[in-house]
């Protein structure tokens, strides 16, 4: 029997961005849905039910990503699907200023650019922490 590989929703404004990240997923046998806004995401998530979640944290606004993130923790579907923050944001630097009542909970904070081999240790570890946690295997 063939195992079930997870659907990860990407959501990001940045279509070279999706695009990539999504070839590097689905090359390592993932189902991949694609977005491009904090909104579209919310409408995939609903109808297309992925088991994990890469965001960006800024797209059209500057808190958008983390829009999502609440929308996702607010939600009893989503609440505990593994979620990953993905940014340009100097995590450094230009991180310190940005307004913790703005952040919720993700799994991993991820400065881009990531390299393949990092992204997809994020992805896997995010999907077991998560399977652990819940006893499924």
């Amino acid at each position: 029997m063939e195992e079930k590989k997870e659907k990860i929703l990407i959501i990001d404004d940045d279509p070279d961005f999706v695009r990539a990240t999504a070839m590097v997923l689905q090359s390592a046998g993932y189902e991949i849905v694609e977005a491009f806004s904090g909104k579209e995401g919310l409408e995939k998530s609903g109808s297309e039910k992925p088991d994990l979640y890469i965001i960006d944290l800024m797209m059209e606004t500057y808190s958008e990503g983390s829009k999502v993130v609440k929308a996702l923790c607010d939600d009893e579907e989503t609440i505990n699907k593994p979620r990953i923050m993905i940014t340009s944001v100097d995590l450094s630097g230009p991180w310190d200023s940005y307004p913790s009542d703005d952040w919720l909970p993700c799994d991993f904070l991820v400065q881009k650019p990531v390299t393949p081999e990092d992204l997809l240790n994020y992805v896997k570890r995010a999907i077991d922490s998560k399977q652990a946690m819940s006893g499924q295997f």
